[in-house]
């Protein structure tokens, strides 16, 4: 095992999931679809990239593909659209593992340097993790 984060991909490359594995680099594909759930499993895949979570209908969205899929072990990882408001739904659901969401650190409190407000999210979003999660 390596100390390597996993990388993530908005897509499902069949190519890239195989190289992949190949090289031993951890690996988490993006899907939006059934079909892309069914070919991230055929490749050896339990997590997966849901992208664009809110765009593809969010919560109700990922508890739909979750369903006929639960028993195979697959759990999701949400990106697109997730935030403060809507960060304990996802995390209630037992299929998402972690979620993903740019309104921790978006680009301009980057560039302009607000750390003190980043810093402050992602301890309220950590808050969240833990009611939810304990």
């Amino acid at each position: 095992p390596n100390s390597w984060a996993p990388a993530t991909i908005t897509g499902l490359n069949p190519v890239i999931v195989a190289g992949a594995q190949e090289l031993g680099i951890p690996f988490i594909p993006g899907v939006a679809t059934p079909s892309d759930i069914e070919q991230g499993l055929a490749a050896g895949c339990r997590l997966l990239k849901f992208f664009p979570a809110e765009v593809l209908g969010g919560v109700a969205m990922v508890k739909a593909l979750s369903a006929p899929y639960a028993h195979t072990g697959v759990r999701f990882i949400p990106t697109g659209g997730v935030n403060a408001a809507n960060l304990e739904s996802y995390l209630s659901l037992k299929t998402v593992a972690a979620v993903g969401g740019t309104w921790l650190a978006t680009k301009e409190d980057l560039a302009e340097g607000r750390w003190e407000q980043i810093q402050n999210r992602c301890a309220a979003a950590v808050d969240v993790v833990r009611k939810v999660r304990g």
